[in-house]
């Protein structure tokens, strides 16, 4: 597996790229924001002759979906994300509003739902879908279990790719649309840290992390 990182828009979103030996391509929150962004990411998927065959939202705040549009116009792959947070796809234009920004081109409906026990998986790479509401109703998080080789590096430990619901050293905002503070907590001591220490966490915002890292805040 290959992973590259971008980080798109006014909000410091990280957007990521898993690709495997084969050029297939999954896209988690690709959310380039404007023309020099979606350059970039459309740069480096030719550049690598790769094809996108997935794209995953963690959840869908507008920061997290802006570049959902662009990706379907692009690369004819619409996104998926959980049904639960579906009517934020509603609400696009007034989450702009809150923070002073233009809502040009607005994410179009989902491809298709995500829950709980799904698997997302290409030759080589097989994310585990995990559901945990609280930073908002649908957050979704994507683990790799066994990612083996990564970016060159053999023996690799799993992957967690969590989207706002945890950050190094702190956690997702419960107060936005939807947003529940208990839920949020409870879902990550049950089914986030539960997970092998050794996990490399890869957040939508910010540096990445381990388990064992966060597990000290709980």
């Amino acid at each position: 597996m290959k992973i590259n990182q971008f980080v798109f828009n006014p909000f410091g979103v990280n957007a990521y790229v898993l690709s495997n030996s084969n050029g297939e391509t999954i896209l988690i929150d690709p959310s380039a924001s404007n023309a020099r962004e979606q350059a970039a990411l459309s740069e480096y998927i030719k550049s690598e002759n790769l094809k996108v065959s997935r794209n995953l939202n963690t959840h869908l705040h507008l920061d997290h979906v802006l570049g959902n549009a662009f990706v379907e116009r692009t690369f004819g792959v619409k996104a998926e994300a959980h049904k639960d947070d579906e009517f934020l796809l509603g609400l696009q234009n007034e989450q702009a509003q809150m923070f002073g920004l233009p809502c040009n081109d607005l994410a179009p409906a989902l491809g298709k739902n995500l829950d709980e026990g799904d698997i997302v998986e290409i030759a080589e790479i097989r994310l585990q879908v995990i559901h945990v509401a609280g930073h908002s109703p649908g957050g979704l998080a994507f683990f790799c279990e066994n990612p083996g080789k990564v970016n060159g590096q053999d023996n690799v430990p799993p992957l967690l790719f969590p989207g706002d619901i945890i950050f190094a050293g702190s956690r997702g905002r419960s107060d936005l649309f939807g947003g529940d503070e208990f839920a949020l907590v409870s879902g990550i001591k049950s089914k986030l840290l539960t997970l092998p220490a050794e996990t490399v966490v890869f957040p939508g915002h910010g540096p990445m992390t381990t388990i064992a890292s966060e597990k000290r805040w709980y």
